[in-house]
């Protein structure tokens, strides 16, 4: 009798111990890695998840509750129908939400405000089939900055940029899908700090979400570093 209690007792107590286990921190190196970009500054480099949404942050690490997240869909491939169903869902990753865990460890990161303010704008005049390079992804926020279609820059915004399937992103000598999913970095507009995504393509559907989602999440550890 009292062997055939061992295996419930063990489960119990695993049990405990799991419920007693802090917050399951990702470490650093499974979410991004740090690389020079090309203008000599850091870039953060969106590494492929090792699991789910969880633990990316602990809890209260990030003071983020007014994020912002502005949106530009660049490339010619946004005017299909079927690429452009997905912007709506794109320009607001976390009001999108629709896993109960996920919208949870928003909240456990401190991120209060699912439902804040959006932006979103097409730039479909931009050439496809090529390549485009950190800098070049600078000069278009550059110019949308200097155009006014953006307004003032935003500390506490990310600027998300969407690549669509022509244009293929690339970082110094490394290439998109190769060498990173996504990945985010900071540069400077009339004196003003930006910090934005450069977000590939991807065919998936459901799989481009994710990876958005995880690049929001990951960036906005960084909304309130002041150091690069």
């Amino acid at each position: 009798m009292r062997i055939k209690l061992i295996a419930p007792i063990i489960l119990a107590c695993a049990a405990i111990a799991s419920a007693q286990q802090p917050w399951p921190q990702e470490r650093q190196d499974q979410r991004e890695k740090v690389v020079l970009n090309e203008d000599g500054g850091q870039a953060f480099l969106i590494q492929p998840a090792s699991g789910p949404l969880t633990g990316l942050v602990k809890p209260g690490q990030t003071n983020v509750s007014d994020f912002s997240q502005y949106s530009i869909f660049l490339g010619p491939g946004w005017a299909d129908t079927s690429l452009r169903a997905r912007e709506t869902r794109l320009s607001k990753l976390l009001s999108t939400i629709r896993d109960h865990a996920q919208m949870d460890e928003v909240t456990e990161a401190g991120i209060s405000n699912r439902f804040g303010p959006t932006f979103s704008l097409e730039r479909l005049d931009v050439a496809g089939d090529r390549n485009i390079s950190d800098l070049q992804i600078q000069d278009v926020l550059t110019d949308l900055f200097n155009g006014g279609q953006l307004g003032e820059p935003q500390s506490d915004a990310v600027y998300f940029v969407f690549l669509d399937p022509s244009l293929h992103s690339t970082l110094r000598t490394l290439t998109a899908s190769k060498h990173y999913l996504a990945y985010h970095s900071f540069f400077s507009v009339s004196g003003a700090r930006i910090h934005y995504a450069v977000v590939p393509y991807q065919s998936d559907s459901q799989a481009a979400y994710q990876n958005a989602l995880r690049t929001l999440m990951v960036s906005a550890l960084h909304t309130d570093d002041t150091s690069h």
